[in-house]
């Protein structure tokens, strides 16, 4: 039996826990509910287990997060080539409810869920997520969500899987949106998490195009109301898969072998990395705010594509001191250089505009208009971070969880040479007006002695 799944959620009410389970044919929603009058009924333990519930006894929950998964899926397997012939298995609205007889055999259901109508409901057409006549005359297709077969979550919250477009084909892709288990599992989350991806779709769409960030999507995933195939919504995107991974898959598997990248991919890659920041900025008049090294995917060229717009959070090991939302910002013509940044330490009452990220209160938006300088600024400190965690090869998960980041330059980075840690450490000063500005960066990694095609896309900072 063929089966994979490795994607398990609970709802906010904590009475429910759903996962995801596909062969290469078909692909369904598992739910199992809490019961009250049996709490030692598999889908109990689970839900107990799961959502780390009081239980009165030893058989009421499981012993572990693994024990839990182990049961789940042992009683999938147990129904799989049943439920999965059905003829609504496939069925956008349907999800196989798991119980227990008197005599604890394993039984399925399958439901339709009128919640669905709900979900669709609330998603829109292609035609009403473009914010410019521009974007919208983009040459795309949509494709029905339910014909697309999951093969792996690819990490964090929310629906981003690699997939195929259907089961006769090899080539996979990216599924990045809301789908119907996103919404089963929060709804409240859910409307965040759909707001977040359409913003994603229109910043993209919107972006002047460059050889490091993503293009727009031309394949929309779609659904709609059983019976109703003519008002299909938006509830994703299809992007190619990268089989090279991210940067920070580079750096890991490299650092487990015990070698080291070589100079000319990292001078490489600094100039991208680099020119998609000052593209966003001097051509796109925007921001990314999630710089690091797991948003930069490699492609078949062995180049950096910029990915995640979607501008709701900050990763703090990469983000600037001054933009933690602790500080405000003005502009004062201080000498004949221009306009200067000034900080202030904001002293007011608590203050949020970002609820499901961080910081809380997000400034990138704000100094977007009111003062580009700082913005600027605070993306150079971001690229400062990134450009040391692949010079000196240090990978994502040792930073994420620490507190404060201090940057060091050990023996293995003696293959740096010391001009570029200099410029890091430009990149890096604590005084947001000291630091190397995003331009003279870019000619640094220019001129930086390195493979020929660094310099294959230099014309690109005569548009800025």
């Amino acid at each position: 039996m063929d089966i994979s799944g490795d994607l398990i959620w609970g709802d906010d009410g904590e009475s429910e826990v759903c996962a995801q389970v596909q062969n290469k044919y078909v692909s369904a929603i598992f739910r199992y509910s809490l019961n009250g009058k049996h709490p030692q009924s598999l889908p109990s333990p689970i839900v107990t287990c799961y959502h780390d519930l009081p239980a009165n006894d030893a058989k009421e929950t499981f012993s572990d997060r693994p024990s839990m998964r182990e049961a789940l899926y042992s009683s999938v397997r147990r129904v799989w080539d049943q439920c999965a012939v059905h003829p609504s298995i496939a069925a956008p609205d349907v999800t196989v409810e798991i119980y227990e007889d008197a005599r604890r055999q394993i039984h399925w259901r399958i439901s339709h869920e009128s919640i669905h109508k709900q979900y669709v409901e609330s998603l829109l057409p292609v035609s009403n997520l473009f914010q410019s006549k521009e974007a919208e005359l983009q040459l795309y297709d949509t494709v029905s969500y339910s014909s697309l077969i999951p093969i792996i979550h690819l990490g964090g919250r929310g629906g981003t899987a690699a997939v195929r477009r259907s089961s006769s084909s090899d080539s996979l892709y990216v599924f990045k949106g809301v789908n119907f288990g996103t919404f089963l599992e929060s709804p409240a989350d859910f409307e965040h998490r759909k707001k977040v991806f359409y913003h994603e779709i229109q910043t993209i769409s919107s972006l002047p195009r460059h050889p490091n960030i993503l293009p727009p999507a031309t394949t929309f995933l779609t659904v709609g109301n059983v019976g109703d195939d003519q008002h299909a919504s938006v509830c994703g995107t299809l992007y190619p898969f990268m089989q090279y991974g991210t940067l920070d898959d580079k750096v890991e598997t490299t650092k487990a072998t015990g070698a080291r990248l070589g100079l000319s991919n990292k001078a490489s890659w600094c100039f991208q990395m680099t020119s998609a920041i000052a593209h966003t900025h001097f051509a796109g008049h925007t921001f990314h705010m999630d710089i690091k090294p797991a948003n930069f995917v490699i492609d078949s060229n062995q180049d950096l594509v910029l990915i995640d717009w979607e501008q709701s959070g900050a990763p703090l090991y990469t983000l600037a001191p001054e933009a933690n939302g602790a500080w405000d910002v003005k502009e004062e013509k201080v000498d004949s250089s221009g306009p200067k940044p000034i900080y202030e330490r904001y002293t007011g009452p608590h203050r949020e505009n970002l609820a499901w990220g961080q910081p809380k209160w997000n400034v990138f938006p704000i100094w977007k208009d009111l003062c580009p300088r700082a913005l600027e600024a605070a993306e150079v400190f971001s690229l400062g971070r990134t450009m040391w965690m692949l010079l000196q090869q240090v990978t994502q998960s040792e930073v994420e969880d620490l507190g404060e980041i201090a940057v060091y330059w050990n023996d293995d980075a003696k293959d740096i040479p010391d001009d570029w840690k200099s410029v890091v450490g430009r990149c890096l000063d604590p005084d947001p007006n000291k630091r190397i500005g995003l331009l003279e960066l870019l000619d640094f990694w220019k001129d930086t002695k390195c493979e020929d095609r660094v310099h294959s896309t230099c014309a690109l900072i005569s548009n800025f």
